[in-house]
């Protein structure tokens, strides 16, 4: 007798496209039917649909079903229409909750970057950064984050664009210097701005990945020096380090 389970019919398509695509090896016909418990009537009706779409594929010799090449073009049309701001949103108001300072989100802009979404502070402080301004990559929490994680010919190329000025007496001024800095970057998976920028204000940043583990932006936690000692800089590395972590996840990027 043939089962007989509920659900639409998007929903077993769904059900069967799951299965094949997380299933660690090729699936044969009798296996999806009996992990779906769907009928075979309606097993091979729905197979039918995902092979003419394109979201699987049927290898004859093996007798096999396995994720077809139309998920990898849905996938690239999602991850471009993906506005990142709005990927960034939900994590980026739970950092601010949890630190109540100033959040900033930025991105590579040829050799600098550009702030595209900010959360103020509630407490007093004033910053040089604005949503559509733009940065050094050398000297800001954000920048370097980027920085860092960049093809090593992009790196050098963006490193040799820079006019290194001395914002402050912290300002790392050589290539040299950055490049070190940007090592222990990688190391620990935090960027830091200790004055580098603007004497009195300290930065933690960290690098945000797509699915093809790029890195296409950076998020930071702004505050000034005084509101930050040592136990509340380390707490703030690991909020930023999750809410970066958060972010990729929604990407699409893998541990």
């Amino acid at each position: 007798m043939e089962k007989k389970p509920a659900g639409s019919s998007l929903s077993k398509a769904l059900t069967m496209l799951n299965h094949v695509c997380t299933s660690p090896v090729p699936l044969r016909f009798a296996e999806l039917v009996d992990l779906s418990e769907l009928p075979k009537a309606t097993a091979h009706r729905q197979l039918n649909t995902l092979l003419e779409h394109g979201l699987v594929r049927f290898d004859e010799h093996k007798q096999a079903y396995y994720p077809g090449y139309g998920l990898l073009a849905l996938a690239h049309r999602t991850w471009a229409n993906l506005d990142i701001r709005d990927v960034a949103a939900a994590p980026m108001r739970d950092l601010w909750s949890s630190t109540q300072e100033t959040i900033h989100l930025a991105v590579l802009d040829d050799a600098e970057v550009i702030y595209i979404d900010k959360l103020e502070s509630p407490k007093s402080l004033r910053l040089y950064s604005a949503v559509g301004k733009k940065g050094p990559v050398y000297c800001t929490g954000v920048g370097k984050a980027i920085l860092a994680y960049l093809p090593e010919a992009k790196q050098q190329d963006i490193i040799h664009q820079q006019n290194f000025i001395r914002h402050t007496e912290h300002t790392l001024t050589t290539p040299q210097a950055l490049e070190g800095n940007l090592q222990q970057i990688k190391d620990t998976g935090i960027s830091l701005d200790l004055e580098e920028h603007e004497i009195g204000i300290k930065c933690v940043a960290a690098p945000i990945f797509n699915a093809r583990h790029q890195v296409v932006a950076a998020i930071s936690v702004t505050a000034p020096a005084f509101r930050t000692d040592d136990a509340s800089y380390e707490t703030m590395k690991g909020l930023v380090k999750s809410a970066a972590d958060d972010i990729s996840k929604r990407l699409g990027a893998c541990d």
